[in-house]
């Protein structure tokens, strides 16, 4: 008995196997899917598609390559037309999951015409126009499938209407007969609102764009909280100008105020020029606009952090970190962000460039942040790289850095406005580990280089320190009266709670206090600027109130202690202080008197003059600056000289009376 019964466990046990091993284990192959099903290509020519979901890295095969060829790199597949016809590309993910991607190559005649874009995206109701250069007028055009697109031409300018969700090719014809096509997708997923489609989300609370959208140049009015979701491509065009709302364009009261939230996995290509940037602003009129008129901007990505996933702050539904470090949330380059920084509840606001976990494939140059009512920027985690950064009298910090951010920072100016303060007191660079001084990995330690900060101390004969003249010129109202409350001034550079940020070849002037290294009982910020963990090297201190505090405390009377002053004076460390007049700014105030009202000076500039003491100071040899992503130059701050022009065209430091 006990034989038969030790065989039918064992028959049991087999059956197990096989069922198991036959189980579904959920873990089905994800086919790709592409920015557009049809890639327009005239021979000799090439073009790209975006893959937009499946697992990377992906493979791709042309089905015939007499006809067309293609390749893959990340994301991008670029196909090259050989000859005229059609084919297909077969993209196969890692998991096996692959899809096809159509091909229409088109005869490259001799006059052919020229056009501005192969592809196009256009939304249901929505147009777009190419522009046609070349070729034979009069021209004329037709849709492949009038039931997805339709086209009509102007003289140059060919304007499609989409009908339908799909794709369709649009055949731009000279009266010579010779012809090219370009491809349009119409995407079926609304985002624009109103009779003329120019409201940017529906006025509720959540708004989720899940497929990729192009906002073309003009100027939008943002509602709601707009989460771009991942797989979906947002695209700006240069020169668009959105502007944050809490209104709908009938008039009536949104759910809440507008902030553009770019989560994990998807991605923003806001790439505007010098002479047309990309400005996200206040709807209120010139005149009348102020800090927390809306949101602001975030970023979400999958880099490192030393909490793994974290929520980002301010109130917003988004996670971020993961473990990719070299993750690419898009581009951001030659933009504007002004009057926002919602401040959700106390110490839980917006700011005006939120970056969490941003990875180093992210693009991330030439951004300006004005009169945001938390910090202009702030990073948690991530390893993205910046350069060409602007904060411009912004509420509390100009530069935050948080739980782990390792990236490089150079070429960044940041000028303070001595009439507007935090009541957390405000600081030009705060920094953490993490709120509780812990050690978790990775540390934050961000290098900045080239860096000039310009301090509330001079620009104002009439500054004092205190809130009876720190009044934020009585902003705020509603929520944001409880959240963005003035305060005070503290220190040039505030490092604390285990954070090794470490900064050169930079300038400050005009703070309270010039370097606070602070324990505090949280972590031993202290022991790792002595133990060179971070370093403050290379940098000049000008018109301070006090070289060094020890302690993060909110009343003045408590800043004090020796140890911070003591680090900044070592020799080896080649720290310089002085004046503010000793650096030989060209005009480094802000603000100007008119009649008995303090106002923006736009006419400031904050290059040295040609026998200033930062021209020929800087020193690129230490281990921390040994990285490609620095440019060596001879100079400490942000500026060359009168004539270095990287903030020419695309700053504004006059928002309150531009009419957008």
């Amino acid at each position: 008995m006990k034989t038969i019964i030790q065989k039918f466990g064992f028959m049991v046990a087999v059956m197990a196997m096989i069922f198991t091993g036959c189980k579904d284990d959920g873990n089905d192959p994800v086919a790709p899917t592409f920015s557009t099903d049809i890639v327009s290509v005239a021979e000799g020519s090439s073009a790209t598609a975006t893959v937009l979901s499946g697992t990377e890295p992906f493979t791709v095969e042309s089905s015939a390559e007499a006809t067309a060829t293609a390749k893959v790199d990340g994301k991008t597949i670029t196909v090259t037309g050989i000859a005229a016809g059609t084919a297909s590309v077969t993209v196969t993910g890692s998991d096996g999951g692959e899809a096809k991607l159509s091909v229409a190559v088109t005869q490259k005649a001799a006059n052919a015409p020229t056009l501005s874009a192969t592809t196009v995206d256009v939304e249901v109701d929505g147009t777009a126009t190419v522009t046609v250069s070349g070729g034979t007028p009069a021209f004329t055009v037709r849709s492949s499938d009038e039931n997805v697109a339709r086209a009509t031409v102007s003289g140059t300018t060919v304007s499609v209407q989409g009908i339908s969700g799909g794709t369709a090719l649009i055949t731009v014809e000279g009266s010579d007969n010779a012809s090219s096509t370009f491809a349009v997708t119409v995407n079926d997923e609304q985002i624009f609102f109103g009779p003329d489609k120019k409201q940017l989300g529906n006025g509720q609370k959540r708004f989720h764009i899940k497929k990729s959208h192009t906002i073309r140049r003009g100027v939008y009015t943002m509602v709601g909280w707009i989460y771009v979701e991942e797989g979906a491509t947002l695209t700006i065009e240069p020169g668009a100008v959105i502007r944050g709302s809490n209104r709908n364009y009938d008039g009536t009261e949104a759910a809440t105020g507008s902030t553009l939230i770019i989560m994990r996995g998807a991605k923003i290509m806001a790439e505007g020029t010098p002479a047309q940037p990309i400005v996200f602003t206040s709807a209120m009129p010139a005149g009348q606009r102020q800090a927390s008129d809306w949101g602001g901007i975030i970023l979400c990505g999958k880099a490192k952090n030393n909490q793994t996933a974290m929520t980002i702050e301010g109130g917003v539904e988004a996670d971020h970190g993961g473990s990719d470090d070299d993750d690419n949330s898009g581009v951001m380059r030659y933009c504007r962000i002004e009057f926002g920084g919602y401040p959700y509840s106390q110490d839980n606001e917006i700011n005006g460039l939120t970056l969490g976990s941003v990875g180093r494939g992210t693009t991330i140059d030439h951004i300006q942040v004005s009169y945001a009512a938390d910090d202009s920027f702030e990073w948690f985690g991530g390893t993205v790289n910046c350069k060409y950064l602007v904060a411009y009298h912004g509420w509390d910090d100009d530069f935050d850095t948080d739980n782990g951010f390792s990236g490089k920072i150079q070429f960044i100016l940041g000028v303070r406005d001595p009439k507007i303060a935090d009541q957390s007191n405000t600081n030009g660079f705060e920094s953490d580990n993490k709120s509780d001084g812990g050690a978790q990995t990775p540390n934050t330690s961000c290098v900045f280089s080239n860096v000039t900060l310009i301090g509330p101390l001079g620009q104002d004969d009439n500054f004092v320190n205190h809130t009876d003249y720190i009044n934020g010129y009585n902003w705020g109202s509603g929520e944001a009266a409880a959240s963005i409350r003035p305060g005070i001034f503290q220190a040039a550079m505030q490092i604390r709670r285990n954070s090794h940020l470490s900064c050169f070849n930079s300038v400050f002037t005009g703070y309270p206090v010039g370097l606070m290294l602070s324990n505090e009982g949280r972590g031993n910020t202290q022991g790792a600027a002595a133990d060179g963990l971070l370093k403050v090297k290379n940098v000049f201190f000008a018109g301070m109130g006090r070289l060094g505090a020890d302690a993060d405390k909110k009343d003045p009377s408590s800043w004090e202690g020796d140890i911070s002053a003591n680090y900044f004076s070592q020799a080896e460390l080649n720290n310089r202080t002085g004046s503010i007049a000793d650096l030989k700014l060209k005009q480094f105030k802000s603000k100007k008197i008119v009649g008995e009202n303090l106002v923006d000076d736009a006419t400031a500039s904050w290059a040295p003059l040609a026998d200033s003491p930062l021209l020929g100071a800087a020193d690129f040899t230490d281990a921390f600056l040994n990285h490609t992503f620095f440019s060596v130059v001879t100079y400490s701050g942000a500026f060359s000289g009168e004539s270095d022009n990287w903030m020419e065209g695309w700053t504004n430091f006059d928002p309150q009376n531009t009419e957008y």
